[in-house]
C-alpha cells in the first residue's frame, strides 16, 4: 500500500492532482477508524466471555497447595483467593504494607509457586500466566484494603498507596533471588502504580456522597448536601453526580459496559475536533511553506490513517501471540514513519525536520492528554 510504504509522497501526489490512483484521504481515514473501534469492541466482547489462558487439562496452569498428605490441584486463582488474609487495625500505612508482605510470604510458603516459576519444563508464557494470577490476586487484596479504609474514613493508609506495587516487586525479587529462581518479572508488573491520591478532602467528600447514594437510591444532590452538611454549590452538586455514576459503574455490569462504549464513541468524536487543531499547529510550524491549511489537513488525515492501520496490525499481533511488546515496536515504527513523512512532504533538510518533529510530537501529546481527560470527564457526567 503506497500510503504505508511511501511516507508523505501519497499526500504530495494527491495535492498535485494525481488523484485517480489514490483513495479520498478523508473517506479512507473514516473507514479505517471505524474498523479500529469496531475491532476494539469485538475484543472487549471476546475478553468478557473468554476462558482461562490455558485449559484445565494443562497442569502448568495450576498451583498446588503444599500438604504432607494431600495435593490439591485447585486452579491458581482459587487457591490465591482462599489464602489467609492477615488482619490488624490497619490504622497506618505501615500496617497495610506489612500485611501485604506477610500475605506474599504466605503465598510462597503455602503453594508451589516458586517451583512453578523455577521449573525448566514450564515455558516463559506459562510462567507469565502463573505470575499474572498472583499479581491480580495481590492487587485485589490491595483494593479490598483500600476500600475498607475509605469506608472507615481511614485516610492514613493512602500514604502507602504509591509505593505498594514497588514494595511488592522488590519483595518478590528478593524471594526469587534467595531461592535461586531466575524468572524475570514482566515489565508491565514493575511499572504499574496505584492512583495518586493527592487531594484527600476531595476523596473524603466523594466517599460521603457515595455512601449517601447507596443508602438513598432515589436521593438528590440537594438532599445529600443538606444531610451531610456540605456547602450547597454547583461543584458539590457535580461531585454528587460523579459519585452516583461511579457507584453505577462499579456495581452494575450494564452501566460499566455502557460507560466503556461511551468512552469509545466519544474518542472517535474527539479525534475529529483534535485533528484540525493538530493541523493548525502543523501549519504554524510550516507557515512559510506553500501548502494551504486544507493541504496540511490532507497530510494529517493520511498520517493518522497510517497510525490506525499500524495500530490495528500490532493489536492483532498482540492478541494472536498473547504479548504486550508490539506496542513499543508500534510507537517506534510510527515515529519513524512520521519523521520520514514530514521530510518527504515538506522537503526540508533532516536536521530542521527533526526539530519540528520533536515540537510536533510535544504538541500532539499535549492535545491527546487534554482530549482524553475531556472524554473521561464527559463520559462520567453524561
Amino acid at each position: 500500500m503506497p500510503l504505508v510504504f511511501k511516507p508523505g509522497k501519497v499526500s504530495k501526489s494527491y495535492i498535485e492532482g494525481k488523484r485517480m490512483q489514490y483513495a479520498n484521504p478523508f473517506r479512507l481515514y473514516l473507514n479505517v477508524t471505524i474498523i479500529f473501534f469496531l475491532l476494539q469492541s469485538l475484543f472487549s466482547v471476546v475478553d468478557k466471555y473468554s476462558l482461562n489462558e490455558f485449559s484445565s487439562e494443562n497442569s502448568n496452569n495450576f498451583i498446588t497447595v503444599k500438604d504432607s498428605t494431600h495435593i490439591n490441584t485447585t486452579p491458581t486463582d482459587s487457591i490465591l483467593k482462599n489464602l489467609p488474609i492477615y488482619k490488624s487495625n490497619e490504622n497506618s500505612s505501615n500496617d497495610l504494607t506489612k500485611n501485604l508482605l506477610l500475605r506474599i510470604d504466605s503465598i510462597f510458603t503455602s503453594t508451589n509457586l516458586l517451583e512453578q516459576l523455577k521449573s525448566d519444563s514450564n515455558l516463559k508464557i506459562v510462567k507469565d500466566s502463573i505470575y499474572k494470577n498472583f499479581f491480580v490476586s495481590n492487587n485485589n487484596y490491595i483494593s479490598e484494603q483500600i476500600n475498607k479504609a475509605v469506608e472507615n474514613n481511614n485516610w492514613n493508609v493512602f500514604q502507602a498507596i504509591t509505593t505498594l506495587n514497588k514494595d511488592t516487586y522488590e519483595h518478590v525479587e528478593r524471594i526469587l533471588k534467595e531461592n535461586d529462581v531466575d524468572y524475570v518479572i514482566p515489565d508491565k508488573y514493575k511499572s504499574q502504580t496505584e492512583a495518586d491520591f493527592n487531594n484527600f478532602n476531595f476523596f473524603k467528600k466523594l466517599n460521603k456522597f457515595s455512601k449517601y447514594d447507596k443508602a438513598h437510591p432515589n436521593g438528590t444532590a440537594l438532599g445529600a448536601m443538606e444531610e451531610l452538611g456540605v456547602a450547597k454549590t454547583r461543584w458539590n452538586a457535580f461531585n454528587y453526580k460523579l459519585a452516583q455514576n461511579i457507584n453505577k459503574i462499579f456495581n452494575d455490569s450494564e452501566a460499566a459496559n455502557a460507560f466503556q462504549k461511551s468512552i469509545i464513541s466519544k474518542i472517535s468524536i474527539a479525534l475529529f475536533f483534535l485533528l484540525p487543531l493538530f493541523t493548525f499547529g502543523l501549519s504554524l510550524l510550516y507557515f512559510r511553506h506553500k501548502w494551504s491549511y486544507t493541504e496540511h489537513l490532507i497530510f494529517v488525515f493520511n498520517t493518522q490513517t497510517v497510525f490506525f492501520l499500524l495500530l490495528i496490525i500490532f493489536t492483532i499481533f498482540d492478541r494472536i501471540f498473547d504479548t504486550n511488546t508490539s506496542m513499543s515496536i508500534f510507537i517506534i515504527v510510527f515515529l519513524l514513519y512520521l519523521f520520514k513523512a514530514l521530510h518527504n512532504f515538506y522537503g526540508q533538510r533532516k536536521p530542521k525536520t527533526f526539530v519540528k518533529f520533536i515540537l510536533l510530537n510535544i504538541f500532539y501529546f499535549t492535545l491527546s492528554v487534554i482530549g482524553f481527560v475531556a472524554v473521561l470527564f464527559t463520559a462520567f457526567i453524561l
